[in-house]
């Protein structure tokens, strides 16, 4: 993979969804936290020579975010929304003689365990959940999570006495676009709660390149969408806010950053042009990454140069996480179910 990123390892067996790293508080070890469709695996990057992964819960995963060493995830055959004590989780690997527990036994520790000690537990009225998002609030510190039901939304904010995300409001009766394209959050300065998007509309100002849809999660009883016009959506596969006035959006293969109102933010690069279609997008402190299918390409936020780019069309990428580490998955374009090589970037860290 070139200098920037590293093997951390070969031959992965597991259909990955989704990935994070986390740093154990009391070993100050690295790991990999996997989220497969055969349950969630860590990879010790402290011990790379051992070359092994390890099963932490046995239910499929489709999701994964840490906070504060809680590992929130959507896990289980009906995809629920599930909180994790990361620390009591390992803590009870590590003093267990038989990692290979039997599901009589799992039952028998479930009803020892108080339900409120237990070191996972499901979040209530989650059945269903199809995305979620997490959100910090620079204006008022908070941290939202916001997951999408078949026909609602949910809020949750992170409550830090308890260490949790509490249920901030209930569901909501709304028709979302199916598939969901997009489903992000955004923090606009004068309003409490994030706002969910939705997708990207065409211009209907003269100074906008774009609009965006959106629903407030106002504090009425009612969830609805803003009043918006009859404007196309425009074909978008990314959004994510930089900081409080910007925006990156990104737009078949062409990546722009605008303000809140979708005009251009003219204080950094603006516009970029791939020569690919681009499948996921990573802003750093000084540039964008573009990951497409055979590779990725950097270009700077300044000037729009290329600083690095990676293609091989033998390999077949993926981006499997990027909330603190950028973490990579490449299998054999000429056999495509076969096992995957995972990497991480090396150098950089995920800013926004």
């Amino acid at each position: 993979m070139g200098a920037c990123f590293s093997k951390v390892f070969n031959g992965c067996p597991l259909k990955v969804n989704s990935s994070v790293s986390w740093i154990d508080p009391k070993t100050r070890d690295q790991y990999l936290i996997l989220g497969a469709e055969e349950g969630i695996y860590t990879l010790n990057l402290n011990e790379l020579h051992e070359d092994t992964i390890e099963k932490l819960l046995p239910h499929r995963c489709s999701w994964l975010f840490i906070l504060n060493n809680v590992l929130m995830s959507v896990t289980g055959k009906s995809l629920q929304l599930y909180s994790h004590n990361l620390a009591t989780l390992f803590d009870q690997r590590k003093n267990s003689h038989n990692l290979h527990i039997s599901l009589t036994a799992n039952k028998l520790t479930d009803r020892i365990i108080p339900k409120k000690f237990a070191p996972s537990l499901k979040i209530p009225d989650t059945k269903g959940c199809r995305k979620c998002r997490v959100v910090r609030n620079p204006y008022t510190k908070c941290t939202f999570l916001c997951g999408v039901l078949d026909s609602a939304i949910i809020l949750m904010q992170w409550y830090e006495p308890l260490q949790k995300f509490m249920l901030l409001k209930k569901q909501f009766s709304l028709t979302l676009p199916n598939p969901l394209q997009i489903f992000e959050l955004l923090v606009f300065p004068s309003e409490e709660y994030p706002r969910v998007c939705l997708g990207v509309r065409a211009p209907t100002q003269p100074s906008q390149v774009l609009q965006f849809d959106t629903v407030q999660l106002n504090a009425s009883a009612s969830l609805g969408p803003e009043e918006r016009s009859e404007t196309s959506l425009m074909n978008a596969s990314h959004v994510s806010q930089l900081d409080r006035d910007s925006v990156l959006v990104c737009v078949d293969n062409c990546v722009k950053i605008v303000n809140m109102h979708g005009e251009l933010c003219h204080r950094m690069g603006t516009e970029m042009t791939f020569r690919f279609c681009v499948q996921t997008v990573v802003c750093l402190q000084d540039s964008v990454l573009a990951f497409w299918r055979h590779g990725m390409q950097g270009q700077s936020l300044q000037t729009n140069e290329i600083t690095q780019e990676i293609t091989d069309e033998t390999r077949m990428f993926r981006v499997l996480g990027t909330q603190r580490d950028i973490i990579l998955e490449s299998t054999p374009t000429d056999n495509p179910d076969a096992q995957s090589n995972l990497y991480i970037l090396t150098g950089h860290k995920s800013t926004y």
